[in-house]
Parts: C-alpha cells; sequence; structure tokens
C-alpha cells in the first residue's frame, strides 16, 4: 500500500484480489486511451477521487506513478494445489501441472475474447471441485459460478497460473506454422 495525496492505493499483488488486479491490467492496457489518462483512470479507480487526481501537478502525477510502480512484493512461482472456499475443495492439480486440451481450447478462447478479464476464468478451468465428475466441472454454468467466486481470491494465488499459461499461449503462437505442409 502507498499513499497518494493522503489516500492509501494498493499497489502489492498480496492486495489485490483477482478481479481488482484483472481490472488494473485492464485499464493499463486500454490502448483506446492515452498513457497519462491510464495512469489517472487507475488511481481513480484505486480510490484517489477524480478532482485530486487531474487537479495534481503533472511533475508529481509523474512522481506518484513511480511511487505507485515501485512495488516491492515479487509474486510466487509456486502453485497453489487447493483451495478451500465455501465448504469445498479445489484441487488444479497433484504431482505435476498438465493442462488437457479441452482446458487449453477453453482458456484461449476466454483469452482471445476477453484478453484483459480472463485470470478467475482460467482458475476456475484449473481448479476442479473434489467432489463433481469432469462432466459436472466443465459445464457452462458452473464455470461462470466459480469464476465469480475465484475472483475475490487474492491474485497473488493466480499469477502462477497467469504465467504458466501465458508462456504456453505465446509459445503456441511462435511456434505454430504459418503454412501447411504435406
Amino acid at each position: 500500500m502507498v499513499k497518494i495525496k493522503e489516500f492509501d492505493v494498493k499497489n502489492e499483488i498480496n492486495e489485490f484480489t483477482i478481479e481488482e488486479f484483472e481490472n488494473v491490467s485492464r485499464i493499463l492496457n486500454d490502448e483506446d486511451v492515452e498513457k497519462f489518462e491510464r495512469w489517472a483512470n487507475l488511481l481513480i479507480y484505486l480510490g484517489v477521487p477524480e478532482s485530486d487526481v487531474y487537479d495534481l501537478d503533472f511533475t508529481e502525477f509523474v512522481k506518484y506513478i513511480g511511487i505507485f510502480s515501485d512495488t516491492k512484493v515479487k509474486p510466487s512461482s509456486e502453485f497453489c494445489k487447493s483451495i478451500e472456499l465455501d465448504g469445498y475443495t479445489y484441487t488444479s492439480h497433484e504431482d505435476e501441472l498438465k493442462i488437457s486440451v479441452r482446458e487449453m481450447k477453453m482458456i484461449e478462447k476466454q483469452v482471445s475474447n476477453n484478453p484483459h478479464n480472463y485470470i478467475s476464468y482460467l482458475m476456475s478451468v484449473l481448479f476442479k471441485r473434489n467432489d463433481l465428475t469432469k462432466v459436472e466441472h466443465y459445464t457452462d454454468a458452473h464455470i461462470k459460478q466459480k469464476a465469480k467466486l475465484f475472483s475475490s481470491l487474492s491474485a497473488e494465488l493466480a499469477i502462477p497460473y497467469a504465467t504458466f499459461i501465458g508462456l504456453k499461449l505465446s509459445n503456441r503462437i511462435e511456434n505454430e506454422p504459418t503454412e501447411i505442409v504435406e
């Protein structure tokens, strides 16, 4: 947490929920908005009143962006294997994280359709409720409900998974053949 004027503003990964982190990502990556407006929108989203943000001297504004960006907590690379939520246990993997073609297809589609709000979705695909079958686990309604539940979890839990999936997707794109060879 940092001070922007007299306001406490979250800036560390362990302070954000998955939903908040997705919103921060969406705001900062919105290419339809100029860079400094994105930062202003971010500070407003994080609780600094709009009038306080837009009345800042530009030099002070840039200083606050630097303060916000100077994070101390580095995300873990450890995968959390199970999560207890609302009386249920959700497990992502036993020994080594493996992703099925079905799961990758679902995640890739979500990333394509919603590139800044997919983390809670990917967590809902990868974490399976222990008392349900595969059929039940992969229904749209179940995935949607789980994504809503998971959005309130700490973003810190999701970063290793988002990084892992991001690398899988970028490797697929980089290694994809440009023409069909017979």
